[in-house]
């Protein structure tokens, strides 16, 4: 059985050049990073979660996991398990009336479930150490940080 990482989501950014979105899963207590460039329906999705948002009527993921509740089934944890052709791939480990089942998933999928679930998120060991960055700069901010900035300030805050 190979080894895995523990890791938390640390924050969603945007890259300069695309604005693509990109999630950084951080291995806790040290400045490394696994980037993985999303989707922008997902971003947001990962956001919510992070956030403990709840819309009023369910959305994609919400939805899932009241599938898997009605069901009896639950997350277990999620793991991010490969990488081919800058392409990463995923697993959700369920449990279920009738055992465990692995279901292959895209990362920021997998990464939604686990958030509203309370998963643990996982990280092939090979995978991260091959492809994880280090992050030195502590004046980077979040885009959630940025937003709640955005939605506290009033013009009397630059008088």
């Amino acid at each position: 059985m190979s080894e895995k990482i523990s890791v938390e989501v640390s924050s969603i950014r945007l890259e300069e050049e695309t604005e693509t979105p990109i999630m950084l899963l951080q291995k806790p207590n040290t400045n490394k990073v696994l980037p993985i460039w999303i989707g922008t329906i997902e971003a947001v999705s990962i956001a919510y979660a992070q956030e403990g948002f709840v819309h009023p009527r369910p959305q994609t993921h919400d939805l899932l996991l009241n599938i898997l509740d009605s069901l009896n089934a639950k997350i277990l944890e999620v793991s991010i398990t490969d990488i081919h052709d800058k392409t990463y791939f995923a697993e959700i480990k369920l449990s279920t009336h009738e055992g465990e089942l692995t279901l292959s998933s895209r990362p920021s999928d997998a990464i939604a479930l686990a958030l509203r679930s309370s998963a643990e998120i996982f990280v092939e060991n090979s995978v991260f150490n091959n492809n994880f960055i280090e992050i030195y700069d502590e004046n980077m901010v979040d885009i959630d940080e940025f937003s709640q900035f955005i939605n506290d300030v009033s013009p009397e805050d630059f008088s």
